[in-house]
């Protein structure tokens, strides 16, 4: 149901109790009283909807409808938008540069493609949330490349459709990699945005995020579960997503790892929240120098019996786009 025939439903009701009052036959029946209900719509509509949603947004950026996707992000929660390179950040509510052509190889006219579009819903249906490996296709030397970009997306209900809150888009590259580039000073630490966390709990999140990362943290066990970490050998799904190794563990020992920027939500419902970050790992390099390797990472989280619950998050290295022309075309 439209914002414009939810209208004219309230208006009739309104008109009704108004007629009913004035002839004598019926209770008066103050305006207030009237409540605007949000119509229940099944959750495979919800998840086809969601589904339709992510691709226009695909179609948006690939035709370069930049207003009509930054009309897209909720009016009411303040986004997250991260892209593959160290600048591509996006924060606030409804920002400006949410309009601008933040995509990589601009000039060349990119297209963003679905590849494996999977769909999560909260079980309230007020929230949702997707990954995609998105098949991103880029001319060149009279070619086509598609390079394989991972995105993370959260979405809310905003009454009859869904709006984007929070964007994670990376290039998988090894650890081994990423020690490697750190330690030449090749890797350019992710562009820096400010805190926001004003909901209650907030500070809990920001804990839980600290364990997860240095030893163990509260891993949902379930089929939809996804732990995607900054190499393509560690994207993790379902009962395994609990087992996986720490992001220090990972690195090699010595390694700790902190959070440097954050931005955190809780839904209305107060049972899914989500957080973007900047985390910054701190490796040891030829077993005596330290470096630090600045990282991205995307949160969702579920309430459960015992906490708070991590059911996805998305942990990358950004990635300049020199260093993807080297990797994808052999240039530099």
């Amino acid at each position: 149901m439209s914002r414009a025939a939810a209208a004219r439903l309230l208006a009739i009701a309104l008109a009704s109790a108004c007629s009913a009052g004035s002839n004598g036959n019926g209770d008066t029946v103050n305006p207030a009283d009237v409540q605007q209900e949000a119509p229940e719509v099944p959750r495979d509509v919800l998840a086809h909807d969601l589904e339709a949603t992510v691709i226009e947004n695909y179609a948006h950026l690939s035709l370069g409808n930049f207003s009509a996707f930054r009309d897209a992000l909720s009016p009411d929660q303040p986004a997250a938008l991260f892209g593959v390179t160290p600048g591509d950040v996006v924060v606030g509510r409804r920002p400006p540069d949410a309009g601008r052509d933040r995509r990589l190889y601009r000039v060349l006219g990119p297209t963003l493609l679905s590849k494996n579009l999977d769909v999560h819903l909260s079980e309230d249906g007020f929230v949702g949330w997707t990954f995609d490996e998105m098949s991103y296709r880029v001319p060149y030397q009279g070619r086509t490349a598609s390079i394989p970009i991972r995105s993370t997306e959260l979405y809310v209900r905003d009454f009859d459709r869904w709006v984007l809150v929070m964007q994670h888009q990376s290039f998988a590259v090894s650890f081994d990699d990423l020690r490697t580039l750190a330690a030449s000073g090749a890797l350019e630490e992710p562009k820096r945005f400010a805190s926001y966390a004003v909901a209650p709990g907030s500070r809990d999140l920001i804990s839980l995020v600290g364990k997860l990362h240095n030893g163990a943290g509260p891993i949902a066990q379930g089929e939809g579960v996804l732990v995607l970490l900054p190499d393509r050998d560690h994207e993790v799904r379902g009962l395994d997503a609990a087992q996986t190794s720490s992001l220090a563990a990972l690195f090699g020992a010595g390694t700790t790892v902190g959070l440097r920027d954050y931005r955190i939500g809780i839904a209305k419902g107060g049972h899914v929240a989500w957080m973007a970050a900047n985390l910054v790992a701190r490796i040891s390099v030829n077993e005596r120098a330290q470096v630090d390797v600045g990282l991205r990472g995307t949160y969702v989280f579920r309430r459960g019996e015992s906490g708070w619950e991590v059911v996805q998050m998305h942990i990358s290295a950004a990635v300049p786009e020199g260093e993807l022309s080297r990797r994808m075309f052999g240039t530099p």
